[in-house]
């Protein structure tokens, strides 16, 4: 058996510590949200000052990829070491609602990040609100949740979100025990709420704008220095990636594009990445702002917007009529021995790609089984979808 990792062991590397360029990582260093911190910091100030005295409500919006999550994990830090210091015990949480769907998910994450041995059924919303709220006052402490892709819980209903801009709002003077920052990409989710809960949310509003073209070279350029090793990029070739980057608006797009340039030019043996590997890791480049949807798809999910790509693929055609996809999607229901979701339960699920930006739909009709509708996917590379698809959906066990 040939052992593939003693020979790239011994090959030399160009990472000095290739995790310092993930999407997930936060660096030591956030440049270019200075200004959005310190704002954070002065609204978040009296949590220190004058503990449980009152509870913040924020709302962080801005497109994909401007620095959002990565600042607000970063004030999450940031906060909890400073309230320690003064001996003020803050607990802050990051939930992303994308994969917490619903408010029972988003409930039982942060009440088995407080208990980790809590069970996972058996309990009401109301009782696990309660639960929560006898936990910080047990241990004198203080909740920040951070609801990130907040419009995902929207879409399911806002109960919850008025759930936690109301706590304690029935006793007299108690102690205010959460806080909230919500983050979304586009603040018209909020007209789906009622009229007290989008007031609350709406009174403090920090709005990230896109990087500069300047600020895009700083925050890559800072990124390779840590994660390669010594001129393992040239300023030249940066300034071309840095174009791209922010042309697209989203620096998680960068933060890959190197990463794999730096990949391919280790299998090709160099000692420095060049432009033909900035043009092979950029040519099949899926952005994080997709990945991260497909992801969290479940496989009824993924198999329906696979049948849209296989049926456009097929048909040569910028768009394709819903009937038609149903038939694609029934044959591979029935190729892989699986039943077929409901006619009106595809028809939510062409209403949520919608909203993830995957499709333009046009109806012509009003009825489902019906309706003359088209379907077109504008944005993406077809044939990159249907493999980043078909990996993950063999990663959950489904060959196609």
């Amino acid at each position: 058996m040939i052992d593939y990792f003693d020979e790239l062991l011994k090959q030399p590397s160009l990472f000095k510590d290739e995790s310092k360029l993930d999407i997930n990582f936060v660096p030591n260093k956030l440049l270019h949200r200075e200004k959005e911190l310190y704002l954070l910091s002065q609204l978040f100030l009296v949590l220190i000052t004058n503990p449980n005295s009152t509870s913040r409500k924020i709302l962080i919006t801005g497109k994909t990829g401007v620095g959002k999550t990565a600042t607000v994990k970063y004030f999450g830090n940031m906060i909890v070491e400073a309230a320690l210091k003064r001996h003020v015990f803050i607990k802050h949480i990051h939930i992303n609602c994308r994969k917490e769907r619903t408010s029972y998910k988003v409930l039982i994450k942060i009440v088995r990040i407080i208990n980790i041995n809590f069970p996972k059924r058996g309990f009401s919303p109301q009782e696990l609100l309660e639960i929560i709220l006898e936990n910080l006052n047990n241990h004198e402490a203080h909740l920040l949740i951070v609801l990130d892709e907040l419009s995902y819980l929207i879409n399911e209903g806002g109960d919850l979100i008025y759930s936690l801009t109301r706590l304690n709002e029935d006793s007299v003077n108690s102690k205010q025990r959460v806080s909230i920052i919500g983050i979304v990409r586009d603040i018209t989710c909020l007209s789906k709420l009622d009229a007290s809960t989008m007031s609350t949310l709406q009174r403090n509003i920090i709005e990230f704008k896109n990087y500069s073209k300047e600020e895009v070279f700083d925050i890559l350029k800072y990124r390779s220095h840590i994660s390669l090793i010594e001129n393992a990029i040239s300023d030249d070739l940066m300034e071309s990636v840095t174009d791209l980057v922010h042309s697209k608006g989203d620096i998680r797009y960068g933060l890959n594009l190197i990463w794999r340039a730096c990949k391919i030019a280790e299998r090709k043996h160099l000692r420095q990445i060049n432009a033909e590997c900035i043009r092979l890791g950029n040519q099949d480049l899926i952005p994080f702002s997709v990945q991260d949807i497909l992801i969290y798809l479940n496989e009824q999910k993924l198999i329906f917007l696979l049948s849209i790509i296989r049926g456009l693929k097929q048909s040569g055609k910028t768009q394709i009529s819903i009937m038609e996809v149903i038939n694609t999607y029934k044959m591979i229901c029935e190729n892989l021995d699986i039943s077929c979701r409901s006619y009106s339960q595809l028809w939510n699920y062409l209403q949520e790609f919608k909203r993830d930006n995957f499709i333009t739909v046009l109806v012509k009709s009003e009825s489902f089984k019906g309706r003359k509708g088209l379907i077109e996917i504008p944005e993406f590379s077809l044939i990159n979808l249907e493999a980043e698809i078909t990996r993950i959906l063999k990663s959950k066990g489904i060959l196609l």
